[in-house]
């Protein structure tokens, strides 16, 4: 699905990301890794394979859209340091010459130290172009021209279909200047929102984003 905002071209794609050709800039909301290993630590015995599926994802996105930056937009690792983290060092120094940016989220606790270590630029917000604004969280006031593209909300839509039935999907979701992109990590749940006036949803479904009408 191509969403346009001023001249800038932004693909949102079925694997919950979004991608801007123009820039070769892939983007990436809410993947809290390590969230299994913190599951386990709290005594939720889910499986803990040996690469994060999550991680494999990133792999095959960055094998078949080859950015050169990849932003992602906070909530990137979920909690403290973990045995999961040393997966995402080894996923970083797989692509040396790829610019690596997190708009620091509410979960990104790790230290400056730990994060000093690896090839990540960690800001606050992260500006590209003459419109485009990323954060984690959507900012109260933006600038007139510009498009906050945003996560922390991990938004979905309950889709009624026949017999009664309904089903709930992740989606991307724009309203007054804010796009906010579903997130990306497979132990996050999903936020329902309501349409409000003006806003558009875009549903993601196994192999296509459509827009709601």
């Amino acid at each position: 699905m191509d969403f346009y905002y001023k001249e800038e071209l932004i693909q949102l794609l079925p694997e919950k990301v979004a991608f801007l050709p123009e820039h070769q800039m892939l983007v990436v909301a809410d993947l809290h890794l390590g969230k299994a290993s913190h599951f386990r630590k709290e005594g939720i015995m889910i499986p803990l394979p040996q690469m994060s599926p999550d991680l494999q994802r990133m792999d095959e996105l960055m094998n078949s859209l080859k950015p050169t930056t990849v932003v992602f937009l906070g909530d990137l690792f979920h909690s403290t340091l973990n045995n999961e983290w040393e997966g995402l060092k080894e996923f970083l120094l797989r692509y040396p010459a790829i610019r690596f940016v997190l708009t620091k989220g509410n979960h990104d606790i790790l230290s400056s130290s730990v994060m000093d270590d690896t090839s990540i630029e960690v800001v606050d917000e992260f500006e590209v172009g003459k419109h485009l604004l990323f954060t984690h969280e959507p900012e109260a006031v933006v600038e007139e021209d510009k498009l906050n593209i945003v996560g922390h909300i991990h938004p979905g839509v309950q889709i009624k279909s026949k017999g009664r039935q309904s089903f709930r999907l992740p989606c991307f979701h724009y309203h007054r200047q804010c796009l906010i992109l579903p997130a990306f990590g497979q132990l996050t749940g999903l936020h329902i929102l309501k349409k409000a006036i003006g806003a558009k949803i875009y549903p993601v479904f196994s192999d296509e984003v459509i827009e709601l009408p």
